[in-house]
């Protein structure tokens, strides 16, 4: 079977890219490791920004998608030293279930979904892609013009498409973590996403709050474990939002991929583009949203552009993209007003000798 283009990864990302381009006329097939809708180990927080290019791409969000708490505010960060600090969207966003907010985008993008199949491995040349799908123990080929690569933090795309890359840049910024999520109660408001930065360890922890569900996430890092990380969290909440936990808690593995903290980002080669955080597109916070979609919708305006033109639309997309990745840069070097997601004023002219060890400590932390 032959398709215009082969789209990896039914996240927001690919999801925007398939919408954007079978709106243009394309025939795209968007593959998606598992059935939906599934499981994500994701916040679920749409930033304004976010919420605009999905509204803007599939009309409004449907009221299932949406969390009770409806409202999302950004960043409350709590410091070992006691400082409590507020980084605010640019206006009030959403929470959503992600789970169902991808079977929405998916099931409304126009493409041919092919849900439950994993890409294993796939050729690549100039204008032409043969990928091999696994579903169980069946598979089968597709080929295509064009290829799209939004699969995430542990990207195949990336480490077929540019493999010298992912062994140098993209392999040692895995961020490996795990997301408990269990019963329980604090004295925290969920419209704010929290992070914890703690006395121990040299990163960020996560955690927010979904009626009596309290959602804790942590990073395994060199020598501590993710069980020594979680009880740390755990200490650290209980003493300041009174954090109780009961019940069974449920794990799911998460990863990040930090190459584009250090500016390393990648975004394919010849007719395959790479986009959100196959890319290197990483919110310092979390919120990775918006960066997928916008990327995702950059890389569909690429191969519409140079469709019909002997020019491969990495080209395009590159020089589409340049704008977003430095002012990406640009924000994290400056470290003032919008970062991210998030306005970071409240720790953008520290005056006293707590709040600039926190502002130091967090820069560290996040590998800015």
């Amino acid at each position: 079977m032959h398709y215009d283009v082969i789209v990896i990864g039914a996240g927001p990302g690919g999801c925007m890219a398939a919408r954007e381009l079978s709106a243009r006329g394309f025939r795209v097939l968007l593959v998606e490791r598992e059935a939906l809708p599934r499981e994500k180990a994701c916040a679920g927080f749409l930033s304004p920004e976010a919420l605009r290019l999905i509204e803007g791409a599939f009309g409004g969000l449907p009221p299932q998608c949406r969390n009770e708490e409806a409202g999302a505010l950004g960043v409350r960060l709590l410091c070992e030293r006691g400082g409590v600090y507020d980084f605010p969207f640019s206006g009030e966003g959403v929470s959503v279930e992600r789970s169902l907010l991808d079977a929405f985008l998916a099931g409304n993008c126009g493409a041919e979904l092919a849900d439950g199949y994993e890409v294993v491995d796939f050729d690549l040349r100039r204008f032409h892609v043969k990928a091999l799908l696994r579903k169980g123990e069946e598979e089968e080929s597709v080929e295509a013009t064009y290829l799209v690569g939004a699969d995430g933090a542990g990207s195949l795309s990336l480490r077929l498409v540019r493999p010298e890359f992912h062994r140098l840049y993209a392999a040692p910024r895995l961020e490996k973590g795990m997301l408990v999520v269990s019963e329980g109660r604090a004295d925290w408001d969920a419209r704010w996403m929290g992070l914890a930065m703690t006395g121990e360890g040299t990163g960020l922890a996560r955690f927010f709050a979904r009626g009596d569900r309290i959602s804790l996430a942590v990073s395994i890092r060199e020598g501590r474990g993710w069980r020594e990380e979680l009880d740390s969290l755990q200490a650290f909440l209980s003493r300041r939002v009174g954090l109780v936990l009961r019940g069974e808690a449920v794990r799911n593995p998460t990863a990040r991929n930090r190459m584009g903290a250090a500016g390393d980002y990648n975004l394919g080669a010849g007719c395959a583009l790479l986009v959100g955080e196959a890319a290197g597109l990483v919110d310092p916070w979390g919120f990775g949203i918006r960066l997928a979609l916008e990327s995702g919708r950059v890389a569909a305006a690429a191969v519409a552009d140079s469709a019909g033109e002997n020019i491969t639309p990495h080209l395009r997309y590159r020089y589409l993209m340049q704008p977003l990745l430095e002012e990406e840069i640009a924000q994290r070097r400056r470290f003032a007003g919008r970062v991210g997601e998030v306005d970071v004023s409240a720790l953008a002219s520290p005056r006293g000798r707590r709040e600039r060890g926190d502002r130091r400590a967090l820069r560290r932390r996040l590998h800015v």
